[in-house]
């Protein structure tokens, strides 16, 4: 069996591995929990051009994502783990095809998969996965362009990335352009082609949808979009307000466990590069560079940057350079020291109550199992190949037993279920109920009177006979809260919150 037919195995078995979680695993509290309730009230009221949450138009998000995970609730139920989660999975397996059809085998793939942003991406209910996917979609469409000046390429590289705007918003065509530019600069020319008609339809993608929804929806549908969506995720601090280089800093997060033969590859493979890895190089800037000017960051936008970096590590790879096998040698053995100092901590130091579970410590143990039986691999084996193959797969074996061993815990740690069963618990209708600062209800087996709860804001608490809130900003509603006494109360992603009853 030659390298890359165990290469084309091991990136199966690693695409069957993100299809673990979803049999067992509930919405976690965050977006997962608020995508939840927009799919709810989008069936209850039947808001399907314009996405709703608390009763008000979602402009967050463009609604493509939406539209998938309510079309597939009509198959496995609102309720169903899967209706969420399919749209990932799918363009999780489809974005690992991709990078083989560019690149000619499955090494890109495998790498750009076991990076571990892509894949518990890809077993989320997030949209990132399916951005990044036509994002690739419209790189690749644009390379063959520029390289055989064919118009119909531009063309579908312009509805990718079209689409790519409907899923997650306009840093699609951000990306595209700053993309385009920098190739442009690096060729010194560009073939002719329909510019302004390919330009017009990546804009005309979006506005298909934008237009008839300011139409029903408002002019403070529009301010929300624009002003506070857009422009104030470019320039205010919507999430936080960041340095520029905080995506360096993070990359070695980011880019687990690729980070450091990433950086290796860099300096190394410059000089016979090919075009494809010089094309990914621009693709990479072209992500880092626009968003690092942004002003919220989140390490989760640099999942764009993934598949460029994985070709141009394949590339790498493939020249069986020793210094692929000593970049993978020195992670296994910074990543073994690192689990082997929790280990330290646990013995000789005052450890985490969590860490003292015996299932966590277990996770504990398997990362350091799967990092020695890494490091023998790769010393046994003097190949490229075969020692990025051992290292791609110690994260994902990991996380595999967190999928098998530590999933229930998870869902109590990290899920609305204990809040759920404080206030089924009261036994009252859900419309008698009024959340404030609480993550949104999910779970597969919520009562049904429970789906009526309503969201309440500091000055529109009313009188319910229960009312729920966070410890934290349980203060902002004291005056409501005179003539109630607390009946229970749950720690949820590691904040307390509080049921009340009158």
């Amino acid at each position: 069996m030659s390298k890359y037919s165990t290469v084309a195995i091991c990136a199966a078995v690693l695409a069957a591995t993100v299809f673990l979680t979803p049999f067992r695993r509930e919405l976690f509290v965050g977006d997962e929990t608020k995508y939840g309730e927009v799919i709810r009230e989008m069936r209850a009221t039947q808001t399907f051009f314009v996405p709703v949450l608390e009763g008000t138009p979602f402009t967050h998000k463009p609604p493509l994502h939406f539209w998938l995970v309510d079309a597939l609730t009509f198959v496995f139920g609102v309720h169903s783990l899967w209706s969420f989660v399919l749209p990932s999975l799918i363009a999780f397996l489809a974005l690992l095809w991709f990078l083989k059809h560019m690149t000619g085998d499955w090494l890109a793939s495998f790498v750009c998969g076991s990076s571990l942003l892509i894949w518990a991406s890809a077993q989320s209910a997030r949209m990132d996965v399916s951005f990044t996917l036509f994002l690739a979609i419209g790189a690749w469409t644009l390379l063959r362009f520029l390289e055989t000046g064919e118009r119909k390429q531009l063309w579908w590289s312009a509805i990718a990335i079209g689409v790519a705007t409907l899923i997650k918003g306009p840093m699609a065509p951000v990306i595209a352009i700053v993309l385009f530019a920098f190739e442009w600069w690096r060729r010194k020319r560009v073939p002719s082609g329909p510019y302004a008609g390919a330009l017009i339809a990546m804009i005309a993608i979006p506005l298909l949808w934008f237009v008839p929804a300011v139409m029903i929806a408002g002019q403070h549908f529009v301010n929300e979009v624009v002003m506070k969506q857009t422009v104030g995720r470019a320039v205010g601090s919507w999430v936080h307000r960041s340095p520029p280089w905080f995506y360096v800093l993070h990359a070695p997060g980011t880019l687990f466990p690729w980070f450091l033969l990433f950086v290796v590859a860099l300096f190394g493979f410059r000089e016979r590069a090919s075009s494809l890895s010089r094309f990914s190089l621009s693709w990479v800037l072209a992500v880092v560079v626009p968003y690092s000017l942004l002003s919220s960051k989140l390490d989760v936008y640099m999942m764009a940057m993934i598949p460029p970096m994985a070709i141009i590590i394949a590339e790498f790879v493939k020249t069986e350079s020793p210094r692929v096998r000593n970049a993978n040698m020195a992670m296994v053995f910074l990543l073994f020291l690192a689990a082997f100092a929790l280990r330290f901590v646990y013995l000789h130091g005052d450890a985490a109550e969590m860490l003292k579970l015996p299932l966590v410590w277990g996770f504990v143990e398997t990362l350091e199992l799967a990092y020695a039986i890494a490091f023998l691999i790769m010393v046994i084996k003097r190949s490229a190949v075969v020692s990025t193959l051992a290292l791609g797969f110690v994260p994902v074996a990991a996380f595999v037993y967190v999928a098998i061993a530590l999933m229930p815990l998870a869902n109590e740690m990290a899920t609305t279920r204990p809040l759920i069963a404080a206030l089924a618990a009261q036994n009252v209708d859900g419309r008698d109920i009024a959340l404030y600062t609480c993550p949104h209800l999910w779970s597969r087996d919520i009562p049904p009177r429970l789906e009526t709860v309503r969201y309440a804001s500091a000055n529109s608490v009313g009188s319910p006979v229960v009312i729920a809130t966070s410890r934290k900003y349980a203060n902002d509603i004291a005056a409501s809260l005179a003539g109630y006494h607390r009946v229970a109360e749950v720690k949820m992603i590691g904040k307390w919150f509080d049921v009340y009853r009158r």
